[in-house]
């Protein structure tokens, strides 16, 4: 800068040092802010100069090709003027286009008014930047507005909370479930359908009388949620393992990240079970927030009893 003011000190003008004291006087008082940036992943210098009414004259890139809109003399719409071939021709182009716009001060009257209307929220644009800083290091950004938002809309849920449903609930939905007819179904054997359409007179009760082989093994067992709190760094991978199944399945348990803790869901006979939980596969631990008893063999384990 300082070397284009001295190089040319009748049209060009610049003072570094006074950004910061008087830099939103001159974004007002210009008339065009020209910003031939290469690159500009959100972009905030126009928004500086949009606050001010100064329309700008930007290469389509980044955030600027979605804040600097070509202005249209038919329909006044546009803040400014862009353009899109990075050369100088396609610049100057650029710049004769704002010029013939300045000439006419009733269309550039119009044309500042846009540019003001265009301004942005200072944190739309930060998110902006820090949605761009995010992918250039591999992450993803975390909106903690739209999270505490989403969050309200829903009601508080563990896996405790979970309900088994109806093998024809599943499929169709409770609403749907009282549009269908039980004569809508085979069911298989003739004799089997009959008997069970006969023994319930309520259409929704007979669709409710429906199972599948899954809900049969259900009904005779009862649902079991084992739950490891996740202390520290988090682990690579828990499991669990225990006397209902004569310690030779270890069954994963999956990562619940807003409670922090490892957890799975078993179907199980009705019957009392000794348990652990296996660490990244090599360290057996109990949980201490569960209940606990020595089996015979005088091992601590973690103690269920299905009912």
């Amino acid at each position: 800068m300082w070397y284009l003011k001295d190089k040319y000190p009748y049209c060009f003008w610049a003072a570094p040092d006074e950004f910061f004291t008087d830099g939103a006087l001159v974004n007002r008082g210009t008339d065009f802010g020209l910003m031939p940036s290469m690159f500009e992943p959100g972009g905030i210098v126009q928004h500086e100069f949009f606050v001010g009414s100064t329309p700008v004259v930007a290469f389509k890139t980044g955030g600027l090709k979605d804040s600097v809109i070509e202005f249209m003399w038919d329909s006044e719409t546009g803040c400014g003027y862009t353009f899109e071939a990075f050369t100088a021709q396609d610049f100057a182009f650029a710049v004769e286009r704002a010029i013939g716009t300045f000439q006419n001060k009733t269309k550039y009257a119009r044309l500042r008014e846009n540019a003001f209307k265009a301004t942005m929220p200072g944190e739309t644009v930060s998110k902006a930047w820090l949605n761009e800083f995010c992918r250039l290091r591999g992450k993803v950004m975390t909106d903690w507005n739209q999270v505490a938002e989403i969050t309200k809309k829903h009601q508080p849920w563990n896996v405790s909370m979970y309900k088994h449903i109806n093998i024809v609930e599943e499929m169709f939905g409770q609403s749907k479930l009282k549009e269908l007819k039980f004569d809508d179904f085979d069911l298989g054997a003739e004799e089997e359908a009959t008997s069970t359409q006969a023994s319930l007179s309520d259409p929704t009760a007979q669709l409710s009388a429906v199972v599948s082989e899954f809900d049969t093994l259900a009904r005779e067992r009862s649902q079991s949620t084992f739950i490891l709190h996740n202390y520290g760094p988090r682990h690579l991978s828990v499991k669990l393992v225990g006397s209902f199944d004569n310690w030779e399945t270890r069954h994963s348990l999956s990562f619940d990240h807003i409670t922090n803790q490892w957890f799975v869901n078993l179907f199980l006979p009705r019957g009392e079970y000794f348990f652990k939980f296996v660490i990244n596969d090599n360290l057996w631990v109990v949980n201490d927030e569960l209940t606990k008893r020595k089996d015979p063999a005088g091992n601590l384990n973690n103690y269920i009893a299905v009912l």
